[in-house]
């Protein structure tokens, strides 16, 4: 796909599951192909100028088939995991990594984002690595009680308000809703990848194989 292209618009937010809260850490992103209308949003503050688009720390996946879903029975058909079915994919590029928190501070810092866990000012935090006092755990979410709703908790402070990210500028951000991703990705010229494009690009050629 062409990373100078405009902004194209990807995949539904997810739904919450028993595993995660619906505010997710934001993953990779491809550089996206889009439809002429996006050519009338180009001066937008949150998108960046064509000549300061690039593929830089992304890989190539080729044009392909692969096998989706749990081949083992250890999935959760309600989060769609099963049955594996057959997918072919265009042609398309991906970062290697997770945004990273200093990535996502450059983008705070060019366009003043306010992250929607830092509007609503609580968010969920596993309850094993809280860093907040006794007053700012809230409660627990009913459908998963291993996640605490922890006041002051967002991208800054990971595990609440006496944690912070000044030592893990490399580490994944966290705490960044879809709507948070879908707007690093057009200030960053990209796009969120589809469910399957990230699990190709995951497995790499372990078709099959149970993920480590």
């Amino acid at each position: 796909m062409d990373p100078h292209s405009e902004m194209a618009e990807s995949a539904r937010p997810a739904a919450s599951s028993c595993c995660v809260p619906a505010t997710s850490a934001l993953g990779h992103c491809l550089p996206a192909a889009s439809p002429p209308a996006a050519k009338a949003a180009a001066a937008s503050p949150f998108r960046p100028a064509l000549g300061d688009r690039s593929t830089k720390g992304q890989a190539e996946i080729p044009a392909g088939s692969f096998l989706m879903g749990d081949p083992f029975g250890e999935g959760d058909p309600a989060d769609g995991e099963s049955p594996v079915h057959e997918v072919s994919l265009p042609a398309y590029r991906i970062d290697t990594t997770a945004v990273s928190n200093a990535e996502f501070t450059r983008f705070v810092a060019a366009t003043g984002y306010l992250t929607d866990a830092e509007r609503f000012g609580v968010s969920a935090v596993f309850h094993l690595v809280a860093a907040a006092s006794p007053t700012d755990i809230l409660h627990r979410v009913d459908s998963a009680p291993w996640w605490l709703a922890v006041r002051g908790a967002c991208w800054r402070h990971p595990e609440g308000r006496r944690s912070s990210i000044t030592t893990r500028p490399h580490h994944p951000v966290v705490h960044v809703s879809w709507s948070d991703a879908q707007a690093y990705c057009r200030w960053a010229g990209k796009r969120l990848p589809t469910e399957a494009e990230w699990e190709r690009a995951a497995r790499g050629r372990r078709g099959g194989a149970r993920y480590p």
